[in-house]
């Protein structure tokens, strides 16, 4: 069992844990004061696709207003890179104070007063650094970006104690496919947002969806909107966004 710190990011204090068990993640959400019981978004993805960034930007940032409006948590990578940035950003240009929890391999990740933020370590590993509006961090144990897959769908369940969850996709590759297996097997629903490249693309083309799986164009924020709210507020009252 390993203790919780505070990363001083130029003055934004963050609380991190680092687990040494996934059995050591309800006293983690307690010892950072997260409560449970919250609606949660699993927010995957990778790099931001170019050709599709505008678009993209826009459904993250409905996202954030989305999961203001609803005080949902919303559980992501925690890096300062792609979609991990950018919600992160969302969140701070919007003052919004919805839970936004990092989750990611201790071994690959650097932050102020920890590991050396170097571009490549010894053993060639790359260190990415942790994005510093985050509200909250959680590292775990892992050498390569996936190792924390497990550790996102448990950290979603705990969160979501009494409510519901979605994940949502954006672009996307390995990790992202093995994110959504895990969701999928917790029989937790998936929105992906199409026109965003690579994954998410390819689950838009594919002609037979699993019945979890809605995919929607990332450029149609109504569509977004009722998506998430149709996952998160089933038998409760809509909410206008």
């Amino acid at each position: 069992m390993r203790s919780t710190k505070k990363i001083n990011f130029s003055g934004n204090e963050v609380l991190c844990f680092f687990p040494s068990e996934r059995s050591d993640l309800t006293r983690s959400i307690a010892e950072l004061n997260l409560g449970s019981g919250h609606p949660v978004i699993v927010l995957i993805g990778g790099g931001i696709d170019e050709e599709q960034a505008d678009a993209t930007r826009r459904a993250v940032q409905t996202i954030a207003e989305i999961a203001e409006e609803l005080n949902a948590a919303v559980v992501c990578g925690g890096t300062d890179m792609g979609v991990m940035a950018e919600i992160s950003q969302r969140r701070r240009r919007g003052s919004y104070k919805f839970p936004l929890v990092g989750v990611a391999p201790e071994e690959l990740v650097a932050w102020p007063g920890g590991p050396r933020s170097t571009k490549f370590l010894w053993w060639g590993k790359q260190r990415w650094q942790l994005e510093p509006h985050y509200s909250h961090f959680i590292l775990v144990p892992g050498s390569q970006f996936g190792d924390e897959s497990p550790w996102i769908v448990d950290v979603a369940s705990a969160l979501s104690e009494g409510h519901k969850s979605v994940t949502i996709l954006i672009n996307g590759g390995e990790v992202s496919q093995k994110d959504i297996e895990l969701s999928l097997e917790k029989g937790r629903p998936v929105i992906a947002l199409s026109s965003t490249g690579r994954l998410a693309d390819e689950i838009a083309d594919q002609s037979r969806l699993n019945k979890l799986i809605t995919v929607v164009p990332a450029d149609a924020r109504e569509q977004i909107v009722e998506a998430v709210q149709a996952a998160l507020l089933a038998h409760e009252s809509i909410v206008p966004i």
